[in-house]
């Protein structure tokens, strides 16, 4: 090898080794994205889709297509989720037409639900009471979580720690007093009728 291709390959590596180590001092100095802002910037890419695809008129996060079900719990004697047109939520044993829920994808793992009769999105605060609410905002974002037993939980992203839950009774319980491994946390879809 001449002295003149071993300089070139010399120069290559020594080009490439700076390179790297500039992009780690970069990296190091962009400081982390804090929770509101990752939400922020979910929400404006969605309404900025919604708007490229001529539904920007609609303030609703629902896209078309998604499909009516009923939330079924297994507490007690089972029940299903209801949203009232007063913001109320509960359960009731035989399914009524304030069952019927639109569960719709925001990003992997994070939904919204809005009842089809009262037209209000499922929220839950920090105090751990869930509520029906006209407009949609960050108390309405949801984690979905698939559990072992093929069960589906539903806790707050907002709220790390809050769960939709019902009593045995049907009632709502405190989202902030239940676990995801308890019976009143565990829902699962079913076909609207």
């Amino acid at each position: 090898m001449s002295s003149s291709s071993l300089l070139l390959m010399l120069l290559l590596v020594l080009g490439v080794c700076d390179r790297a180590a500039g992009a780690k001092k970069q990296e190091s100095v962009v400081p982390p994205e804090d929770h509101g802002s990752r939400l922020r910037g979910l929400w404006k890419l969605h309404m900025r889709d919604a708007m490229l695809k001529g539904k920007g008129s609609s303030p609703h996060p629902i896209r078309e297509g998604v499909k009516q079900q009923l939330l079924y719990c297994r507490v007690g004697i089972g029940y299903h989720l209801q949203i009232l047109a007063n913001g109320s939520v509960g359960g009731v044993h035989k399914p009524t037409e304030n069952c019927w829920l639109k569960v719709f994808a925001m990003k992997h793992g994070v939904v919204g639900i809005k009842g089809v009769k009262s037209g209000l999105y499922l929220c839950m605060s920090g105090a751990g009471l869930t509520y029906g609410a006209e407009k949609f905002s960050d108390d309405c974002l949801l984690k979905e979580n698939l559990e072992e037993n093929h069960y589906t939980t539903y806790s707050s992203l907002s709220h790390p720690g809050v769960y939709l839950a019902l009593s045995h009774k049907g009632e709502l319980r405190k989202g902030n007093s239940v676990g995801r491994h308890q019976s009143c946390t565990h829902f699962l879809p079913r076909r609207t009728p």
